[in-house]
This record gives structure tokens, sequence and C-alpha cells, in this order.
């Protein structure tokens, strides 16, 4: 619904990318201070394989709070100032609902894609674009169990490297949807907006103190790495399809609660 890209904050929007971009910038400045050997590339370094500074860890468990600023409250906003009341009069709530959540998934999307594109191709300007070796790069420990599609990254790392931003940015507009289907039944906006953030840091604990086989690692603070650690794809798949399932279900719990007001 383009009316409610006008409607959409955007200075939210910017401090969003303000954000991310910032800790982009910050890892390549703290990486590319240190002696960087000769066999490392932009596919080595950049923020989602860099295992040697804490940067990515900030950045990756911070993703779904960055991801719902923009507009993850916007639903909230215009049902506690009557605007929706507006909309409900012109259109239906299945529509109107589904308008909220386009802007909402792209704007979630958006904030993520951009500050890993930026800081994945920042590399290029400062190292060749340099094939990754599993004998020269042994160091990073990239193998069959620490990291999906191995093979891929080691022939084809430029395309390994932009699915993985790709699937990173999905989740922000997953984890920015998560936080629009929960807002309504939420009454401080602040807080609604950080749920996304709240289920982040709990599933980090539950991970830390609950292990599945091998410490595979089911939190995407993560396996949205593209170097996790530890990882497994059916642990990923039934990690996504949890979220997702959830964002449905709760999308038709708010469709059934706003057709009743």
């Amino acid at each position: 619904m383009k009316f409610l890209w006008s409607r959409l904050n955007k200075l939210w929007l910017f401090l969003a990318l303000v954000i991310g971009i910032s800790i982009s910038v910050v890892q390549c400045a703290v990486s590319a201070s240190k002696n960087i050997p000769a066999t490392n590339s932009p596919y080595t370094m950049w923020i989602s394989t860099d295992g040697f500074t804490f940067v990515p860890t900030i950045f990756f468990i911070l993703l779904p709070l960055i991801a719902s600023l923009p507009a993850s409250t916007l639903l909230k906003e215009d049902f506690t100032n009557g605007y929706f009341y507006k909309l409900k009069m012109e259109k239906s709530i299945k529509q109107i609902l589904l308008g909220y959540l386009e802007i909402t998934f792209m704007t979630g999307f958006i904030v993520i894609a951009v500050p890993l594109l930026f800081n994945f191709f920042s590399w290029f300007m400062i190292l060749p674009n340099v094939k990754p070796d599993n004998l020269l790069n042994i160091n990073i420990g990239a193998r069959n169990f620490t990291m999906l599609f191995v093979s891929l990254y080691y022939s084809h790392p430029f395309v390994h490297a932009i699915l993985s931003i790709i699937f990173s940015s999905l989740w922000g507009g997953l984890f920015a949807v998560f936080s629009m289907v929960t807002s309504l039944w939420i009454k401080n906006k602040f807080a609604a907006m950080c749920t996304g953030l709240v289920l982040q840091i709990i599933l980090l604990l539950m991970n830390a103190t609950t292990h599945l086989p091998y410490f595979i690692s089911y939190s995407p603070a993560d396996f949205l790495r593209e170097l996790p650690g530890t990882t497994n794809i059916y642990v990923v798949v039934f990690m996504t399809a949890i979220l997702l399932l959830y964002c449905m279900i709760m999308f038709h719990v708010d469709e059934k609660r706003l057709a009743e007001l």
C-alpha cells in the first residue's frame, strides 16, 4: 500500500541504516588495523566470516532490533491513534494488514541488506579478490560442520556471500514482522519494538544452556553468519519455519481481533 510508505517515519529508517552501517565501518576499521595475512581476501575478512573481532557478534545480536526500528510499530501506532479505523472503512482488514506486513518486511530486509552489502564490498577496496583456499585459509575454520554449503564457498565465494546476505536480510524482515504481529498485544511501543531482540536473547541463553548434539547452534545470532561456527541445514530450516509459522498464526489472530473491534 503506497499510502503507508508516506506514513513511514523516515527518521527511524535512517537511524536503522546509520546503526547498521556504523557497525560495518567499525568492523572494517578494527580488522584492517591488524596485521592481515597475505592469504586473506574479502571472503575471509568481511563481517559475516570475521571470527577474530567482537563486532560481528554485536551486529548479529542487534539484527532483530535494527530490522524492527523502521516500521514494526506502525500498525500499533495507527491502531492507537485511530487512523486504522479510517482505513477499515475503505478496505478489508486483510488488505490493510497485508499492507502493513509488506512495508514492515521490506524495510526490515533493506536495513539489514544495506550494511552487509556495504561491509562486503568495502573489503574489496582493502584486499584483492582472491578465492579462499581450504589449506591456506585453514585458520578461519570453514568446514562442513561449521558452514552451510562449504563447497560453494570455496568454488564460488561471491555467490555464497550474496546468498548469505539475502538469507540474513530475509530473517531481518521476519524479525520485523514478528515484532509487528506481536505489537498489538503489548502496551508499550518501545517494548513492542524490542520483542525480536528479546526473542534473540532468549534463544542465545537457551543455546548456551540447552545444547543440541555436537553443539549445533539454533540461535539466529549464530547461524545467520556466513561462518556461524557449528551449524546444520535442518536446524536452520526448522528455526526459519517456526518463526514463519508464528508470524502466520499471529497475522490471522490479529486479523480476527481487529475485525471484532
